[in-house]
């Protein structure tokens, strides 16, 4: 079954503990989805990771803690040699991904390019990485029937080819088309890109809860035809692991066990002269240490402004 996932190098190399056999201790794992058109030269050169999520596993496997990180959030970007990048300082998260797509490393590279950063960031090395683009996200979620979302506010989009389009309060069925414009709200949804980053959570939630009820997660032949669905879409470094035992071993996380949260940051500068968002100096480091030590969950119930409340 891990054939039909399109499977490169994505972890760069140091990443990750020692290769194991087993699917023992913690887990984390890089999570990338691409801003990308078909198509469009300046998309297929210079492509941006606009969603970038670290899960963390704890040692016990009955829980999954999603913290996003801001598109925009200033970080400094290490040297990747193999894309011919010398390294910036106070770059934007996203453009990472580009910058080692160069020199024609692709997807590859841009994904370990974008792990090497946030590695640098958090001080975590990640056992598995993943990246879908949009495309991706709508096969699975035409697959699975779509996809219920819930807003505490409405709002009407602005976003080219859903100009317009208003999106109601309250909670609505969506199929793979809606479903992507939503999750791709920005400038109209309230809250801005942290709004964004709950809606993006809220799917990963809403996929799971419906891969689960149709049994798609326990069911090899259903798994397999999705993953098939998506095509060259997704591409998962598996790492020390196989994709079968991953499925055994995280079989009792579900939908009411994963814990949503934000990156403590604050918006540089105002909207006509946006300079992106800075890490809180304090509190990020703190939070970073935490999920790396399984202290999470007190951290989380000293700063519970930081956890996300997500719809059931």
């Amino acid at each position: 079954m891990s054939d039909a996932i399109g499977s490169d190098s994505l972890l760069p190399a140091g990443s990750g503990n020692q290769p194991r056999s087993e699917v023992k201790g913690p887990l984390n794992i890089l999570l990338a989805g691409l801003d990308y058109r078909a198509g469009d030269p300046d998309s297929e050169a210079n492509q941006r990771a606009d969603s970038v999520m670290w899960v963390h596993i704890p040692r016990e496997h009955d829980m999954a803690y999603i913290v996003s990180l801001p598109r925009d959030l200033v970080v400094d970007i290490p040297a990747f040699p193999a894309a011919k990048f010398p390294g910036e300082k106070g770059g934007r998260l996203n453009a990472s991904f580009g910058a080692g797509m160069q020199n024609k490393l692709g997807r590859p590279g841009g994904m370990q390019l974008l792990t090497k950063t946030v590695e640098q960031l958090t001080g975590v090395k990640f056992d598995m990485a993943g990246v879908i683009d949009w495309y991706g996200f709508t096969g699975i979620t035409h697959e699975l029937g779509g996809v219920t979302m819930c807003l505490d506010k409405g709002f009407t989009s602005s976003q080219p080819g859903f100009k317009n389009y208003s999106f109601p309060t309250g909670c609505n069925h969506y199929d793979e088309h809606t479903a992507l414009a939503l999750v791709r709200q920005r400038y109209d949804v309230e809250g801005g890109d942290y709004g964004r980053q709950k809606l993006q959570q809220q799917f990963i939630m809403q996929i799971l809860k419906q891969a689960m009820g149709k049994d798609v997660l326990t069911n090899p032949l259903k798994l397999n035809g999705i993953i098939k669905s998506v095509g060259n879409s997704l591409k998962i470094d598996f790492g020390a692991y196989d994709f079968a035992d991953l499925l055994w071993a995280l079989k009792g996380i579900t939908p009411t066990s994963l814990v949503t949260m934000r990156v403590p940051s604050s918006q540089i500068g105002n909207q006509n002269d946006y300079g992106g968002e800075a890490l809180n100096p304090t509190l990020g480091p703190e939070m970073f240490r935490a999920m790396a030590d399984e202290r999470i969950n007190v951290f989380l119930a000293a700063h519970t402004e930081l956890a996300n409340k997500l719809p059931a």
